[in-house]
């Protein structure tokens, strides 16, 4: 190879460097960019999820004012905490969970885990805290579906977290969606649930609706959890 060759090879090599180089700088700029916009349209769906929800729970409780106004808007609620005899849905949910690729035969329960089933938004955030606290109290591991995605996806994630749980402590406040079908699967997995959801005015419906725990602040919660946890447990 003579000289003249060689620096046009060199030149040509170079050159190739260069421009992959370009490349894969451009590349990787239009990729961060990409997972920097994508980031922010998680956020701003995840606060118009929060709005949602916000005014759905504002609404809701609007329409449940007094003791009749909120039985009948839970009416379902109420319905499913009078014991019955349901028919064997264990077919039923067996082929519920191999959809979802879970088979419950491999699904141990841990007397210790505790699943909270709640709005994800910051207005009952205060009660979360304190649905912990009592939990923690008497040594229970205490989990919300959002605080640590481990699955492919969150939903799968709180299915594993119902089915794994030895107690259930749903807050109905405000009627969520979300939470009505999480607790409808708890119910069909046949777990211990308790029912909690706050209400405003003096009507004692834990008098009326013994099954569900009512309460008008969040050391009332505290007060009357801790025990109904300890009764749980034991069962």
């Amino acid at each position: 190879m003579d000289k003249q060759t060689f620096i046009i090879a060199g030149v040509i090599f170079i050159a190739t460097y260069l421009l992959a180089t370009a490349i894969y700088f451009l590349f990787k700029r239009y990729i961060t960019a990409k997972e920097a916009t994508l980031l922010q349209e998680r956020v701003r769906l995840d606060d118009f999820r929060a709005h949602l929800e916000r005014q759905l729970m504002e609404l809701n409780l609007k329409f449940s004012v007094s003791e009749g106004k909120w039985k009948e808007l839970n009416h379902l609620v109420l319905a499913g905490q009078t014991p019955k005899v349901l028919p064997n849905m264990h077919g039923v949910t067996s082929t519920f969970l191999s959809q979802h690729g879970i088979n419950r035969s491999e699904i141990k329960v841990d007397k210790n885990l505790l699943f909270v089933i709640t709005p994800f938004h910051e207005d009952l955030s205060d009660e979360f805290a304190a649905v912990k606290e009592a939990g923690e109290s008497l040594d229970f591991n205490v989990n919300r579906g959002d605080e640590r995605v481990e699955a492919d996806s969150i939903f799968l994630q709180i299915l594993n977290l119902i089915l794994s749980s030895n107690i259930i402590v749903a807050n109905i406040t405000g009627r969520n969606p979300n939470v009505f079908y999480e607790l409808g699967l708890a119910h069909a997995f046949d777990k211990k649930v308790i029912l909690i959801s706050h209400h405003s005015s003096p009507i004692p419906f834990d008098v009326q609706a013994k099954r569900i725990l009512f309460y008008k602040d969040n050391e009332e919660l505290k007060a009357k959890l801790t025990p109904m946890l300890k009764e749980y447990s034991k069962n």
